[in-house]
């Protein structure tokens, strides 16, 4: 599903902190949906699939979260307070990514873009020196994207 929460790792509070979900029905923003792609390898409903990552000096819990909107298949990086679960400034930031190569996805000019319908963020998030780093695949295929150390401008893209 596309929600977070927010839990007291001491156990003081039995309730959630807080809690952030990424649909809302009523403006046409769902879960994506297993049965879209004749697949349920992931599950029924396709949401946030990774381990989110955490940046303590920020104070940022940065996830990746699957949505379909009217239609539309749509991956954001989110980057939350995690104090309170709302957005930081300028996120969330919609993933898009073109690189060099064919197969599938290709506009035959030797391109391949980001296919949020298909390809899903798998492996949890990394934080390596101020870099968030997510990794999106289809299959056994994966490619790395870097952000940049706020987590939300893209820094780099890999077809390998």
């Amino acid at each position: 599903m596309d929600s977070v929460y927010a839990f007291d790792a001491d156990g003081a509070v039995s309730a959630p902190l807080w809690t952030r979900s990424f649909i809302d029905p009523a403006i046409g923003i769902t879960p994506g949906q297993g049965s879209d792609l004749g697949n349920y390898d992931i599950g029924t409903e396709i949401g946030i699939t990774s381990t989110p990552v955490i940046d303590p000096s920020a104070g940022t819990i940065y996830m990746v979260a699957e949505t379909k909107e009217n239609g539309t298949y749509v991956q954001r990086l989110h980057a939350l307070d995690i104090s309170t679960g709302a957005e930081r400034s300028g996120s969330p930031v919609k993933i898009q990514a073109t690189v060099n190569g064919s197969g599938t996805g290709g506009d035959g000019a030797g391109h391949i873009s980001f296919q949020p319908m298909y390809q899903n963020q798998r492996p949890g998030l990394l934080l390596a020196n101020g870099n968030v780093l997510h990794c999106v695949g289809v299959a056994w295929r994966h490619r790395p994207v870097s952000r940049m150390g706020d987590g939300l401008q893209r820094e780099h893209a890999c077809s390998k």
